[in-house]
């Protein structure tokens, strides 16, 4: 084994273009380590770290690969333990402007003169006491940007670090570098000279990937910084933890420009996200909170509660079972009461107010999104990244056999033709279509049970306590079932997206999105639905359960909150357990493998024994989030309370998210990325549905209108505003059972006529009366929220002051493009001579000179070329 004069400090040096936002200052002088028993140097940087069993069987192939590794220009040195060997991974810098010359990636050519240069910031952002100094960014970007490119490689020298060449290019985007190396090496023969996959062969043993599903290699993953301090200055995992990890720094704005150092656009982006979205809970929060006291605080003088709750009074009426006579018995109205409150409670005169207030939140937050988003591209460099810098996926590139010429860039790329392509989307389609039917058989499994429930309790059991343990227990059960469903849904998801052959990471995960949202939002959504549209409103059926005297409404609330607070309790309990006793249990079997001290273990020890980081553990956050935007904008009418509570876990989420991202899984690949992806139409869908669903409920589900109609018609026969008195009374139907021996007449909730009537149980014209107005009310009710969504969309997704940056930078850019260098000027002028080029000259009559060579003007211009090219050459 293999003992290092001094620990290793990888990657403290987080090289970035900034002084924490894009400045070419490094961090640190390079610390070179030796290697004391071979007394070597050992792998000053170490971009990434490979990890094998000793006693692997298939030695062979990874020899071949590591081989290939230095072949195609990456610096290797292993590191064996007593059962593992650890290959430590450096991409040099000339590699690094080659790999990137490929890809397009962008490096600083330009600085920024700009003296306007102020973006604004959001309002919460501006509280800078909030702010320790050492996260304060400086707000504005040193350099533009643009593809690197050999042919004008002095363009960009000048903003090489000729200190420490290697640190011109930060650790993230090396990370990334090098990763385009593993993941396009061949492992199935020997190289003789260096040959990066691109798609041209039919060997299909390639990268890094395929060897560790085939469990040859056990790891792969970049190395994450040391705490501490690096030349008086702490590192950015030190400040992350310091500043963002820690719960007590709940009220704290997000480091994101240094979480964007560390871990890339792509998560950086999530977090910004996350962070803008729990900032804009504040005010629903707020206004929800308010409305719920408003309903708790005048429910005593309700007087249609208040008649349900007199046990001498109305509560004192016979109401019909709820089920099939020989199974349920009849009830007291006052039984109801209970539900009657919490129908109340949330279905209170300003009810509506807050729903349309909702719906314009939900608009406004999106707008804003957008302008915030578009600030962060700008500042970021991204803002063309998916559309001229992404790359191909490498296994698209090694699964696709068939080439046609692209039409745009006239380049031979590989390709995926329409039958083949068709019939993969067509059979994952079925497949989703075949799951979400699981998920509809399953809903209708709950409603099965709760029915079956309420016939399993005793005739003379309390009618409240049946309602309320039929609702609990079959929310629980839905919940278990949800969370069942998910986990197998993740994994055939990810099988049917690698299926469809896509071309590009974006698009990948857009399918994988879109697959995944779908299922989830039936998976989540479908019981709510069921409870606020249809349960109950088939009273023909013998099977379909009917809503208590209060409505519906009520079980909506108990359903949504146990459902929606069930889940974030959960999620936040499995994010902190999981990954502290997993970590925990391999930290203890590694430590009696390699028999070492846990405190002087290496980096890239501590980071294996740390979670592997999974093509899924970003997209899972993502997906809690919106399904709780879900449960906060489509049926926040039903549960005012719901944005506080969200905004109470994602205050606590972004703490815990921010705690196993830094400390318990290995760094992640710091992919780039030009915003949240497909996740933002996603959010803007849901937007536009919560304005239906809301309507809907206030119109078809809530008291709002029947209560509308009754003070209408009673002001209309009285002449006078009532209170509601007979309100309840107004709502119920009459009809005749057998109790006891004798017919009774009972109660049920229903515009109908009654038994003894010759149209008995038709509706009556009270039904139409209140169906004309619901109708009437929720083509209004619309009609105004989406005339309000239509104004606000006049907001700018970009603000002007980015929107002037962006093109002031592309003209920059296209000028320091194309201009030519003073001594190239001269070289090729001084090459010309050189070459004796004979030009056609007039006379100063305006005619040829005859004594002068006439050259054709395409040989004129291969000269020139190949004085260009000597004077490359040259310069080289």
């Amino acid at each position: 084994m293999n003992a290092l004069e001094s620990k290793i400090l990888p990657n403290s040096k987080d090289k970035a273009y900034s002084n924490l936002n894009d400045e070419m200052t490094p961090l640190r002088e390079t610390h070179v380590q030796t290697d004391t028993t071979n007394n070597r140097e050992i792998i000053d940087i170490i971009d990434f770290v490979l990890v094998y069993e000793k006693e692997n069987k298939q030695k062979e192939v990874i020899d071949t690969f590591l081989y290939n590794l230095l072949v195609n220009g990456l610096e290797t040195q292993e590191k064996q333990e007593e059962k593992q060997v650890f290959v430590l991974i450096k991409i040099p810098f000339e590699k690094c402007l080659e790999i990137a010359e490929k890809i397009k990636h962008k490096m600083p050519i330009e600085k920024n003169n700009l003296d306007r240069y102020d973006l604004p910031d959001s309002i919460w952002n501006r509280f800078e006491s909030l702010r320790p100094i050492e996260i304060v960014r400086e707000r504005k970007r040193r350099y533009f940007t643009a593809p690197y490119n050999s042919s004008i490689r002095y363009k960009f020298e000048k903003y090489f670090d000729k200190n420490n060449i290697d640190q011109t290019i930060p650790t993230k985007d090396r990370c990334l570098l090098a990763y385009e190396i593993l993941s396009r090496t061949t492992y199935s023969k020997r190289l003789e000279d260096p040959a990066i996959f691109s798609g041209n062969d039919n060997d299909r043993n390639i990268g890094i990937d395929r060897l560790i599903a085939q469990g040859i290699f056990e790891a792969c993953y970049p190395i994450h910084e040391d705490y501490g301090f690096v030349d008086e200055k702490k590192t950015n995992r030190q400040l992350l933890w310091e500043y963002w990890a820690r719960p007590k720094n709940w009220a704290i704005y997000q480091p994101i420009f240094i979480i964007r150092q560390y871990f890339g656009e792509k998560l950086a982006f999530y977090f910004s996200w996350l962070g803008f979205y729990t900032t804009w809970l504040v005010l629903p929060s707020i206004v929800g909170l308010l409305v719920f006291l408003y309903g708790a605080i005048t429910l005593v003088w309700d007087r249609p509660t208040n008649e349900i709750c007199d046990p001498s009074g109305m509560g004192n009426l016979t109401m019909c079972p709820l089920c099939d006579q020989m199974m349920c018995q009849s009830w007291k109205l006052s039984e109801s009461c209970f539900y009657s409150k919490i129908s109340y409670i949330v279905d209170n005169p300003f009810t509506v107010f807050f729903s349309v207030f909702m719906a314009v939140w939900t608009v406004l937050f999106i707008e804003f999104w957008k302008r915030e988003q578009s600030k962060l591209q700008f500042e970021w460099d991204v803002i063309d990244f998916e559309k001229k810098n992404e790359i191909l996926r490498p296994e698209f590139e090694l699964k696709v056999n068939t080439k046609r010429k692209n039409p745009i860039t006239g380049e031979e790329e590989p390709y995926v033709p329409f039958l083949k392509r068709f019939t993969r989307y067509f059979f994952s389609f079925s497949m989703v279509i075949l799951m979400i039917f699981l998920v509809v058989a399953l809903v209708i499994g709950v409603i099965a049970y709760r029915v079956s429930l309420i016939m399993a309790f005793p005739r003379e059991t309390d009618q409240t306590w049946i309602s309320l343990m039929t609702s609990v227990s079959a929310a629980c059960i839905n919940l278990f079932l949800i969370i069942i469903l998910s986990r197998f849904y993740s994994w055939l998801a990810v099988k049917l997206t690698d299926f469809e052959y896509h071309k590009t990471d974006s698009k990948y995960e857009n399918s994988l999105t879109i697959k995944m949202y779908l299922f989830q939002f039936v998976n989540f959504y479908a019981s709510i639905f069921y409870i606020a549209f249809f349960k109950g409103r088939f009273r023909e059926s013998k099977i379909i359960e009917m809503c208590n005297q209060s409505g519906c409404l009520s079980e909506l609330c108990i359903q949504l909150a146990i459902i929606m607070i069930g889940k974030q309790i959960l999620n936040n309990i499995q994010e902190i357990i999981y990954p502290l006793a997993q970590n925990y249990w391999t930290r203890k079997i590694s430590h009696r493998c390699n028999k070492k001290d846990e405190k002087n273990q290496s980096r890239w020890i501590e980071d294996y024994n740390l979670m592997s980081w999974t093509n899924l553990t970003l997209f899972d956050e993502y997906l809690e989030m919106v399904i709780q935007y879900g449960f906060i904008t489509l049926f926040v009418v039903a549960f005012p309370l719901a944005p506080l509570f969200a905004f109470l876990n994602n205050i606590l989420e972004i703490r815990i998210d921010a705690f196993k991202v830094l400390t318990q899984l290995k760094r992640p690949l710091p992919k780039k990325a030009q915003d949240i992806g497909i996740w933002l139409p996603i959010l803007n869908t849901i937007s536009k549905l919560a304005v239906i669903t809301n309507g809907l409920i206030i119109a078809f589900t809530s008291e709002f209108i029947p209560k509308l109609v009754y003070r209408f018609i009673e002001f209309i026969e009285h002449e006078e505003v009532v209170n509601l008195e007979g309100y309840v009374n107004y709502t119920l139907s009459k009809n005749e059972i057998l109790i006891d021996g004798k017919m009774t007449v009972c109660y049920y909730r229903d515009f109908r006529e009654p038994y003894d009537s010759p149209d008995k149980f038709e509706f009556s014209k009270t039904y139409y009366y209140v169906l004309v107005a619901r109708l009437a009310f929720l083509v209004l009710f619309e009609h105004v929220v989406f005339l309000i969504v239509t104004v606000m969309h006049w907001i700018p997704d970009v603000p002007k002051l980015v929107q002037d940056q962006i093109e002031r930078e592309n003209l920059i850019t296209q000028k320091a493009l194309w201009e030519i260098k003073p001594e190239a000027k001269s070289q090729s002028f001084y090459n010309l001579n050189r070459f004796n080029l004979n030009l056609p000259r007039l006379s100063e009559s305006g005619q040829e000179s005859p004594t002068v060579h006439m050259v054709n003007i395409n040989e004129c211009a291969n000269e020139v070329n190949e004085a260009e090219k000597e004077i490359k050459t040259e310069r080289a």
